[in-house]
């Protein structure tokens, strides 16, 4: 009687622990954080790289709103918004991921005075109207690390548009 009574007691210590349930909510909680880190770092890249290039748009306008609008001008804003230098060569890097004088958009208004100069990424539904000497540019898209629509089983994607633009005054006239 001794021995059934010890072992029963065993048993219900055996049930009655909670030595393993700190780690089985970890277990459960792990995909669901790594999945919010993944967001939350791929937000951030994209407002840093959006950031990036509506500053170097920036830094652009203001050059040419100063420079006569030749297509050597033209051609060193593009450079100021890919590789953040008036001439970049094979061995820079462009500011961000995709960035090319291509995806780089140089528009004037005003005829046959020029009123205003726009340096601009153009997004799908905005196509780009060059003015003359630049030529035609098209979208940029951010591109994730993290393939988040994956590890959720959907199908939502970060490939979004970064189109920022600045329009300045031209000064020269």
């Amino acid at each position: 009687m001794d021995r059934r009574f010890t072992l029963s007691k065993r048993i219900n210590d055996l049930l009655r622990r909670e030595d393993g349930g700190a780690l089985a909510e970890l277990a459960v909680l792990v995909p669901f954080l790594a999945i919010m880190l993944a967001g939350v770092c791929e937000f951030g890249r994209y407002f840093q790289n959006y950031n990036t290039v509506a500053k170097a748009t920036r830094t652009a306008s203001r050059y040419l709103s100063n420079h006569p609008l030749t297509t050597q001008e033209i051609g060193r804003a593009q450079s100021l918004v890919v590789c953040g230098k008036l001439a970049c060569t094979d061995a820079d890097k462009p500011l961000i991921t995709g960035l090319s004088a291509s995806k780089v958009c140089v528009e004037t208004t005003g005829s046959p005075k020029v009123l205003t100069v726009t340096v601009r990424i153009p997004r799908d539904t905005d196509p780009c109207s060059p003015t003359a000497g630049a030529g035609g540019a098209s979208q940029l898209t951010y591109a994730p690390i993290f393939n988040i629509g994956a590890l959720l089983g959907t199908g939502l994607s970060l490939n979004l548009p970064i189109a920022p633009g600045t329009t300045m005054y031209y000064m020269i006239n």
